[in-house]
């Protein structure tokens, strides 16, 4: 439908991923990941840089620190740019501090994605150490509150007690998927279905309450108080869509025709809603809509497009080709991403979860889906 206008598109984001100077480790990771699948090489230069900023760096987020590029150096490695002796040298002494970290992790109570449990856990399923990833099972089982047949999770990083988040980026879909990769990779399948088990029944509680909305499930939950705080928003990040991600992440383990009709519910009730409804960001000023995967247009296009591959629906057809279209209208304006938005400032940026290079990641996986296969695993999107 749109192929000369994506192809188009794909050469002049790479020509700007190229032209990229790096200047920190999320712009070049944005221009890194999206060398490797675009063009299945990535300048030695850039490589060395970012080892350079991984030994530099202060913070390890699995999205913007120290693990984000060990994870990366170790794709690098399965596409045999760089060498067995490469990844052993680099891997040798960030696997101890890794496992520190973990230790550190659980002693915190941070299951998240990008700063606990959850970030480490993906970078040793791919590098397939599995009794690290038994221990983070372990210990997400220990974190664990129950009431009655319902397992949920507390949200330790925010000062506010007793808040259950139900963000794919930071809360309880997140544990879903992560718990869902576990399993089918044969780590503690019993604690993991068990897990899964009582997450989702959980869930189905938050769904029954509030089915008939346009957004079913709020952002967060205080559990004391039963307040909720809306969603209101289409996005990667929080909102329906990444519950629906983790709900059909748990089907593949439960192979409950419920859920799956539940999560099918979920996927199309949002299909409808349109950007003056989504919660999208967009400057009048700039005249820019946001693309970026975690809370803009090419995010909301690209998980409407998996689950379009899962269903085979209509509805969800036509939902990515919105969305792709707006991602498409702005790109040929110029595409800028939210810098500061109390001061509605937006800027050209490379990253990978907010910029460019994953817009680019995201039109290649609907032109080239086996050149992009898997590139979405590391924010757990990876379901069809």
């Amino acid at each position: 439908m749109y192929k000369d206008k994506i192809d188009f598109f794909l050469a002049q984001i790479s020509e700007k991923c190229n032209q990229d100077k790096g200047e920190n480790i999320t712009f070049s990771l944005g221009n890194g990941y999206y060398s490797l699948f675009y063009n299945n090489d990535v300048e030695i230069e850039k490589i060395e840089d970012l080892i350079d900023m991984a030994s530099e760096a202060s913070y390890s987020s699995f999205a913007t620190g120290s693990l984000a590029i060990i994870y990366f150096m170790r794709l690098l490695h399965n596409a045999d740019i760089i060498t067995d002796e490469d990844i052993d040298s680099l891997e040798e002494d960030s696997i101890e501090f890794f496992l520190e970290l973990l230790s550190a992790a659980a002693d915190k109570k941070e299951y998240d994605l990008f700063t606990g449990l959850i970030g480490l856990g993906i970078y040793f399923l791919e590098i397939k150490k599995f009794d690290a990833v038994e221990k983070i099972v372990s210990h997400i089982d220990q974190l664990k509150h129950e009431r009655n047949q319902s397992i949920f999770w507390i949200d330790h990083i925010v000062k506010e007690e007793n808040i259950i988040d139900l963000g794919l980026a930071h809360g309880q879909p997140s544990i879903l998927s992560f718990l869902a990769e576990c399993y089918h990779r044969g780590c503690k399948k019993e604690t993991c279905a068990k897990l899964i088990s009582g997450s989702v029944t959980f869930l189905k509680e938050l769904y029954e309450e509030n089915k008939q909305a346009q957004h079913i499930f709020p952002s967060k939950l205080n559990i004391a108080t039963g307040e909720k705080q809306l969603s209101e928003r289409l996005a990667w990040c929080y909102g329906d869509l990444g519950v629906a991600i983790g709900l059909w992440k748990a089907y593949t383990v439960l192979q409950d025709e419920n859920l799956k009709a539940m999560c099918h519910h979920l996927i199309l009730n949002v299909s409808k809603i349109k950007a003056d409804k989504s919660g999208v960001f967009y400057s009048q000023k700039n005249d820019c809509i946001d693309t970026g995967i975690c809370h803009g247009t090419a995010g909301i296009s690209h998980i409407f497009n998996k689950f379009y591959r899962i269903f085979q629906d209509e509805e969800l057809k036509e939902a990515h080709n919105y969305w792709m279209s707006l991602t498409l209208n702005q790109l040929e304006k110029g595409a800028k991403f939210p810098y500061d938005l109390k001061n509605d400032e937006w800027v050209e940026h490379t990253g990978l979860l907010e910029g460019i290079s994953g817009v680019g990641m995201v039109l290649l996986d609907y032109q080239y889906p086996e050149k992009a296969k898997d590139w979405d695993k590391i924010y757990l999107m990876n379901i069809g």
